[in-house]
């Protein structure tokens, strides 16, 4: 009998979403070598970096040693270009520039704060990207004793940091400046705790205030008025590297891969995507939030169908519905926002001290479930899947290269 051939699997990305991918398939036993590459090592846990900021210190963990004993191979480097038509990823190193080729590939690049839409950001704010810039950003704080930090974006990053930040170093005048209104995608009832929290820590709030532009130590709003700050931490939107836009890949203005409902990109089904670079309409037609909360079980799913790609099979289309939103509020406070599966939220609600337990609960089991299924070798992890399959939405005037509005 014919021995089959081992197939080469590469993940770019070693996120959320790329490490479960790994440990998922690596326990799928089918004949295949994976190669997970990122350009760090240490796992980024991202949801925990307003704590960081805040000078906590938490468990660091390597992504190396979460692939422990699963067979995967780590690649520590960045990933430079793409060449779907050759199956090539060119990977620089501290070595050296390296040439992985693939059989199956696994976009999984995630996602970095994006720093475009008006002048000044790039010189004169810092965004929780990474471990690296809440470690500088705790230490900025600790020297600037009694100055004013302005914080910019009234979602889940704004509010957390906010709070977080309020709690730790009480002396600091903390103002968080929104678009919209706080808490506006939240139940009534989680709203009003949020501001509660707000006016008990005196965080100071600027709601439906548009800011044109960030100069040296001061914000321009659209209307002329003027904020000065110490320190400007920008907490808006995400986008996605442009590393697939480059390889010609189809994306959405945001830089995320236009994909169909098993999560594999249109016309080069060899490549899924898993994670916040995807674009995946979810239930009730509305695109899944850039987020652990999707991308983890993207990942999970993404493992799955590579599995079942290399064994010949068709792959299943990925089903997901939301279940809840959590929103940590310093470390004796926190927000549990019950939501429908297409992510509308219930008038049910949690606060106080159990939501930060339940919250933390949640943070904790975003590593815990990874490590169970590596120990294990079963496949464990759990999400709410929909009646209906996430669907395909291809945005007018998307195509080969090209970004476009969605």
């Amino acid at each position: 009998m014919m021995k089959e051939r081992t197939q080469e699997v590469v993940i770019l990305g070693g996120g959320y979403a790329g490490l479960m991918a790994a440990v998922r398939l690596a326990n799928r036993r089918v004949p295949v070598r994976i190669t997970l590459v990122d350009a760090k090592a240490e796992f980024p846990e991202r949801i925990r970096l307003h704590q960081v900021a805040a000078g906590q210190q938490l468990p660091q963990r390597s992504i190396p040693e979460l692939l422990r004993g699963t067979g995967v191979e780590f690649l520590h480097g960045r990933v430079n270009e793409l060449d779907p038509e050759a199956r090539l990823v060119a990977v620089q190193t501290r070595d050296g520039q390296r040439t992985l080729r693939y059989d199956w590939l696994l976009y999984a690049l995630g996602s970095h704060v994006d720093l475009s839409p008006i002048p000044g950001l790039r010189q004169h704010t810092v965004a929780l990207d990474d471990r690296s810039t809440a470690r500088d950003l705790a230490a900025r704080l600790e020297r600037l004793g009694e100055g004013r930090v302005l914080i910019v974006g009234g979602g889940l990053t704004g509010i957390e940091a906010a709070v977080e930040l309020a709690e730790r170093f009480p002396r600091l005048a903390i103002e968080l400046v929104t678009a919209g209104a706080l808490g506006e995608d939240l139940a009534p009832k989680g709203a009003a705790h949020i501001r509660r929290v707000f006016e008990r820590h005196s965080i100071a709030l600027r709601e439906h205030a548009r800011i044109e532009e960030i100069q040296e130590g001061v914000a321009l709003l659209a209307g002329g008025e003027r904020i000065p700050f110490d320190i400007c931490l920008w907490a808006g939107g995400f986008r996605a590297p442009d590393l697939a836009a480059r390889a010609g890949l189809p994306t959405n203005e945001r830089g995320q891969v236009i994909v169909d409902a098993t999560l594999r990109v249109p016309g080069h089904p060899e490549i899924v995507v898993a994670g916040d670079a995807a674009q995946v309409t979810g239930p009730g037609g509305k695109p899944l939030r850039m987020s652990c909360a999707a991308g983890q079980p993207m990942g999970a799913h993404a493992g799955d169908t590579l599995a079942r790609l290399v064994r010949g099979q068709e792959p299943q289309p990925f089903r997901f519905g939301y279940i809840l939103r959590c929103i940590s509020l310093g470390r004796h406070d926190g927000l549990i926002q019950f939501v429908a599966p297409d992510d509308t939220p219930r008038d049910r609600v949690l606060t106080g001290r159990a939501a930060a337990v339940v919250k933390e609960s949640i943070c904790r089991y975003t590593l815990t479930s990874v490590e169970a299924e590596r120990r294990l070798r079963l496949p464990i992890y759990w999400w709410l899947r929909s009646a209906e399959p996430v669907r395909y939405a291809l945005p007018a005037g998307a195509g080969t290269g090209v970004t476009t509005d969605a």
